[in-house]
């Protein structure tokens, strides 16, 4: 009887967290440098013990920032590796493809927003925003889904990225 219980209880645990484990924001994604267009790293992004969604940084793409550290950021951020660094946390679930109520880190700046995103319907690209107050006062970058050559299995700086002919962003003076 304990037996039946116990599986019983795991596949409605597994059923209930198969939404959140499957979202499409999960995975890997390029970031794109809404100033020059340039990819800037690979990110890794996974839904928490929490349930909340989170980035972290697996691999800086531009060859003059690698090996940097966070130099301007706040707190227990404060000269971390930039490579392994979780930036972004705390996004709760609005729907598939969507989450929001989060923080994001700019590691360049130092400065943490709150943000959002959402997955593009086809899948490929994400919106991120990072903003201060109300969400129209802040800017936006498209990341491209990553997707490593199939004889890889570890994120490189050589593996081929797919190209975004959308770079445009809602820069905020």
């Amino acid at each position: 009887m304990k037996i039946k219980r116990s599986v019983g209880g795991l596949v409605l645990s597994l059923l209930i967290a198969a939404p959140v484990m499957a979202d499409p924001a999960v995975g890997q994604w390029v970031t794109v440098d809404d100033e020059d267009g340039t990819q800037k790293s690979v990110v890794d992004i996974r839904v928490n013990d929490k349930g909340e969604l989170q980035g972290t940084v697996v691999k800086v793409l531009k060859e003059d920032d690698q090996g940097k550290v966070c130099s301007e950021c706040p707190d227990d951020f404060k000269d971390q590796p930039i490579e392994g660094l979780t930036f972004m946390w705390g996004l709760e679930k609005d729907g598939e493809g969507e989450w929001k109520s989060g923080h994001i880190l700019d590691p360049q700046s130092g400065k943490i927003y709150k943000s959002k995103l959402n997955v593009a319907d086809d899948g490929e690209s994400l919106e991120v925003r990072g903003y201060i107050g109300v969400s129209w006062i802040g800017r936006s970058q498209t990341w491209l889904k990553y997707e490593a050559p199939a004889d890889q299995t570890a994120v490189t700086a050589e593996a081929p990225v797919k190209e975004s002919t959308d770079t445009s962003t809602a820069n905020v003076e």
